[in-house]
């Protein structure tokens, strides 16, 4: 008996103010979850999902590529891939998408969302919708309303330099070090790194000196621990370098200073300070 397949991210409808431009990209929820539709490559668009959207019993996870090469048609529909699952208890991908078909439309009220259609790995005929909604060539079903998913941000600016006071902010934002006012008795202190809002971190770099340190993650939140112990008095600096799903880069450095101790024998170890710099 074949596989039945489920799509876990079957409805989007994406409501925006009336009035507003009624363009594909965007930061979108959807099915308690987010969505970022964002240019792809030759003029594509890519569904890439920002917070884990779950259809059915199978869950889209943060940086899944859910949509691709959606394309731009005359008609002002668009169409692309929708990537499946297997409906299965470990709920594998289907490594050959579905054809779908996109089309925003408008309510009496001026509200603008986007209806959608599904065909089916195993009858991958492509859908159409026409402009009053009429669609054809639908093997799986057709989802569209506009109470279950809202417009939320337009895309972040990926075309900021990574030294801009744009990006700057950012990995500031996303970056938690210790208070570098004064000096610190601790040499072992963390590094935490929390997720941009719609755009979480896809991998984290963090150097010290030469030597690369772990980063583990907890839910939204990553940590590197940095480790100042046996080490000589002098200057160290932490590299710490950032992509995020949708491809921002964002990297900065920190250089510590190991305080020589003046104390007594028996008084706490040296001391520690540290001078921020961000930069790549």
């Amino acid at each position: 008996m074949l596989t039945t397949l489920v799509i876990a991210g079957a409805l989007a409808f994406l409501a925006v103010p009336a009035g507003a431009a009624s363009s594909i990209e965007g930061i979108w929820s959807f099915k308690g979850g987010k969505v970022a539709i964002h240019p792809g490559p030759e003029g594509t668009f890519v569904g890439t999902v920002v917070e884990p959207t779950k259809f059915a019993l199978c869950t889209h996870s943060s940086g899944e590529e859910m949509w691709t090469d959606m394309r731009l048609q005359p008609d002002g529909s668009y169409w692309g891939l929708h990537h499946w699952f297997f409906e299965t208890a470990e709920c594998l991908p289907n490594p050959k998408p579905g054809p779908a078909a996109w089309r925003v439309m408008e309510t009496s009220s001026g509200v603008h969302y986007l209806m959608v259609c599904f065909s089916s790995p195993e009858q991958p005929t492509q859908p159409t919708i026409a402009s009053d909604g009429e669609h054809a060539n639908v093997s799986y079903g057709c989802y569209g309303s506009e109470v279950e998913s809202a417009h939320l941000a337009a895309l972040p600016d990926q075309t900021a330099s990574p030294t801009s006071s744009a990006n700057t902010k950012r990995f500031t934002e996303a970056v938690h070090l210790p208070s570098d006012r004064q000096c610190f008795s601790r040499r072992v202190f963390q590094i935490h790194l929390k997720d941009p809002r719609y755009d979480p971190i896809k991998s984290v770099v963090v150097t010290l000196g030469n030597r690369r340190v772990a980063v583990t993650r907890r839910r939204d939140v990553l940590a590197a621990t940095i480790d100042l112990k046996g080490l000589p008095r002098g200057a160290f600096t932490v590299e710490i370098r950032v992509t995020t799903v949708l491809g921002l880069l964002l990297s900065g450095t920190r250089t510590y200073h190991t305080c020589a101790s003046k104390s007594k024998p028996g008084s706490p170890k040296p001391l520690v300070s540290a001078h921020r710099r961000h930069g790549p």
